[in-house]
């Protein structure tokens, strides 16, 4: 695997997020808010280098920072990952996701590995106008653009944002029907902030997302990644509607970057995992024809695991 944190890289990251525990304190230099950002006239299509050795690994997590300290834990877990790409899944900077907050809260840890951060924005991040602490936070990885899609080895990558209009016939579901059609073949993982399917005592499910499921699966979706909910569940191979598919969707709900957990509900149909015991992270890695899954705990365990084959749509 091409691994972006480096023995020495790693080092530094290690000494940076341990120092926290000594002194908490805000690693970039304070922004004043500004005025949001109007998104460019068509979000950017590439984004990130992709891997060369056929493997990209990702790390992906939300609802991350309450306090300087809350995603301190998780963050941790990165450097001996050594992820390509991490990819935060909204509500990343509590509780406005101002400027202040992304600074203050989000910075002194996770801002570690800001440089190979594919972000998405979740409802607390509009909760500032526009959600502009965010498109200034992340105003390098995101270039202003409130959903964007980019290369990861031979999975194209499709960061979406529903806290905007993503119903049939929205110009994002326009753009992602044509970026899917513009890559026949290629594995596709999605990644936004709301799930369409959970069972938690936090959030319930969010519908407006179907018609983003229904575009993924006609063409070759294989995972979305949410957060919104505080908790690890992990889904079967579903239809929109719920129904078990052998060319369906899988879903991983992964809110648990360092905001309080949210107890899961029991039955819950669909569910094949699920966790709410630790705070921790998902591990992916995207190989041309399988991916793998772990989701790696601050205590230290391997909480679910597992592999699935890909292939092109049929």
């Amino acid at each position: 695997m091409h691994a972006v944190c480096t023995a020495g890289r790693r080092g530094s990251l290690l000494l940076r997020l341990a120092a926290i525990t000594l002194s908490v304190t805000s690693c970039a230099a304070q922004e004043s808010t500004s005025a949001p950002r109007a998104p460019a006239a068509a979000p950017m299509t590439t984004m990130g280098e992709q891997g060369d050795d056929g493997v990209f690994t990702i790390v992906a997590v939300g609802d991350i920072a309450s306090s300087p300290l809350a995603g301190q834990a998780t963050a941790m877990l990165i450097p001996g990952i050594g992820p390509d790409a991490v990819l935060t899944l909204g509500d990343n900077a509590y509780e406005d996701g101002s400027i202040s907050n992304y600074t203050d809260n989000y910075d002194p840890t996770w801002g570690a590995f800001k440089s190979i951060t594919k972000p998405v924005p979740g409802n607390h991040d509009y909760r500032t106008f526009g959600a502009a602490g965010y498109f200034e936070y992340f105003r390098d990885q995101v270039a202003g653009q409130p959903y964007y899609a980019w290369d990861a080895g031979s999975w194209r990558m499709y960061a979406l944002n529903c806290e905007i209009d993503c119903s049939d016939g929205s110009e994002q579901v326009r753009w992602l029907t044509e970026d899917l059609a513009a890559h026949p073949g290629r594995p596709a993982l999605a990644y936004m902030h709301k799930p369409l399917f959970s069972c938690s005592t936090g959030h319930n499910p969010s519908q407006q997302i179907m018609r983003i499921w229904d575009a993924l699966r006609q063409s070759n979706g294989q995972i979305l990644l949410s957060g919104h909910n505080h908790a690890y569940e992990r889904f079967s191979l579903l239809t929109g509607d719920g129904e078990p598919s052998d060319d369906g969707l899988r879903q991983f709900v992964v809110g648990t970057g360092g905001n309080t957990l949210n107890p899961v509900e029991e039955p819950c149909p669909g569910r094949e995992a699920d966790y709410d015991q630790f705070r921790g992270v998902l591990k992916l890695e995207l190989g041309p024809d399988s991916y793998s899954w772990e989701f790696l705990t601050v205590g230290g365990e391997v909480a679910d695991s597992g592999t699935q084959g890909v292939g092109p749509l049929s």
